[in-house]
C-alpha cells in the first residue's frame, strides 16, 4: 500500500456515519438524532435529509470531556 492509499485509509477510518456511531455507542439512531446538536458533526448539504458524518476523534474527545464534567459534579456532591 502506497503513501496515498495509507493517507486515504487513515482519513476514511476516522469518519463515522450516524448508523456507525449508533452501533459504536450501542444506542439507537433516534438517540443520535436527538443528540445531533450536541455531537461535533459535519453535515453535507442544507436539506433535512443531508448526510451527517462524525469524526471519531472529535466525538471521543467530546464524550471524554462530558463524562469528566459529570464525574466532577458527582465527586463534589
Amino acid at each position: 500500500m502506497g503513501y496515498f492509499e495509507r493517507r486515504c485509509f487513515d482519513f476514511v477510518k476516522k469518519i463515522l456515519t450516524k448508523k456507525m456511531l449508533a452501533n459504536t455507542l450501542k444506542v439507537s439512531l433516534s438517540t443520535i438524532d436527538r443528540k445531533l446538536n450536541e455531537f461535533p458533526h459535519i453535515k453535507l448539504g442544507d436539506t433535512r435529509q443531508s448526510r451527517v458524518l462524525f469524526e471519531a476523534d472529535e466525538v471521543s474527545d467530546y464524550l471524554s470531556s462530558t463524562y469528566a464534567i459529570n464525574k466532577k459534579k458527582e465527586e463534589t456532591q
